[in-house]
């Protein structure tokens, strides 16, 4: 989108540089620019015809802008707005509460607008800056998150069918350890493995799915890495790094004084690829979590289950996703790889004719940490 020029550009490149959700209207009341994440809270492309150039009243009556803006505010912004603009006795900064509409939700903001003048006080323009209604303490949690993969998480506002590989982790035999371990250790040591396990999968371009106890998942996306093999290899490679992370955070533990070893803590871990998961987001007043839907992810669970003793299962479908150049990137030689079926290795663990048998039992996987 073509930016103004003059002392208005300037204003605009500033708003630009701080990624903030804004507009800008000029002198006489039109549209001159909108920020790029405003237009991604509407759902707009940058090359929208969102009425550049065009005064805010009208701009206004666009159908993009009524998707997006309550009807309650978009009449509050044009009673504020050209008052300011033509008063040049008025106050410089006023703060509005407006509700948005995004996600098929209405969401509270606060707008902070700026009058602009020139030097001699003549009207320049105004910035309509909006900002979410948070206090500091719940937007510093928020800002501890990984800003990428929340980028990734935003953009399954729509729920949808997509190609993705899928991973699941549990801690192994965390019942006895959780009995001999006291309880501030052992949830230490599970927050340190949750958290490590999130850092991984965002490292490498995942997205954390549910965690339960000391239970996590995590979901590579195709149309987030460009190709099926890409996601594949980003899910492996978060499979061949987890020991080395998980014992990382056992070692911090001991050096503190816990009494608690590698051996202890080993995690058990299923890998699988889903050709046709639907994947979208789950938002309640609570939580915002991505979750995968399809017969693919009950089949991971139930490989993750089967694994013991820090097993890495991953099925033979996931590894036939890899090109000749994934494959090499992770050291593997899928040509010489030799698989057993699920049901087999349950048989062998004394998992007999449970779920894995009934929903997965025929899926052939490898272990790639032997």
């Amino acid at each position: 989108m073509e930016r103004p020029g003059g002392p208005l550009g300037q204003v605009v490149a500033a708003l630009a540089a701080g990624r903030t959700a804004a507009q800008v209207v000029d002198a006489e009341g039109r549209l001159a620019w909108v920020s790029e994440q405003m237009q991604l809270l509407a759902g707009l492309s940058d090359e929208a015809d969102m009425g550049i150039g065009q005064r805010l009243d009208d701009v206004l009556e666009r159908e993009v802008w009524n998707e997006l803006l309550t009807a309650d505010a978009a009449e509050t912004l044009r009673s504020e707005l050209h008052p300011r603009l033509d008063d040049p006795e008025s106050t410089p900064l006023w703060v509005l509460s407006l509700d948005l509409q995004v996600g098929g939700r209405h969401r509270g903001v606060g707008m902070l607008g700026v009058t602009l003048r020139h030097a001699d006080g003549s009207p320049l323009g105004a910035a309509l800056i909006y900002a979410p209604l948070l206090p500091a303490r719940v937007l510093a949690l928020v800002s501890e998150g990984d800003e990428a993969m929340f980028t990734r998480m935003a953009d399954l506002s729509e729920p949808a069918k997509r190609p993705a590989a899928i991973v699941f982790a549990d801690v192994d035999a965390s019942g006895p350890l959780s009995r001999r371990l006291p309880t501030a250790v052992y949830f230490e040591l599970i927050r340190g493995i949750t958290t490590a396990f999130d850092e991984l999968v965002g490292r490498h371009g995942g997205i954390v799915g549910k965690h339960a106890g000391d239970g996590a998942s995590a979901y590579f996306l195709a149309d987030d890495h460009g190709s099926d093999p890409e996601a594949a290899c980003a899910a492996l490679r978060t499979v061949q790094a987890l020991p080395d992370v998980v014992a990382e955070v056992v070692a911090d533990l001991t050096e503190s004084g816990a009494d608690v070893s590698r051996e202890d803590c080993r995690l058990n871990i299923g890998a699988h690829w889903g050709a046709d998961l639907f994947i979208g987001q789950v938002v309640t007043g609570g939580r915002l979590e991505v979750t995968a839907l399809g017969d693919e992810v009950n089949e991971c669970a139930r490989v993750e289950q089967v694994a013991t003793g820090g097993q890495r299962l991953v099925t033979k479908t996931l590894i036939e996703r890899l090109d000749d150049a994934a494959a090499a990137a992770l050291g593997l030689r899928p040509r010489s790889m030799t698989y057993r079926v699920l049901a087999e290795l349950a048989r062998d663990g004394g998992r007999a004719g449970g779920k894995a048998d009934r929903d997965a039992g025929a899926i052939a996987v490898h272990d790639l940490g032997a």
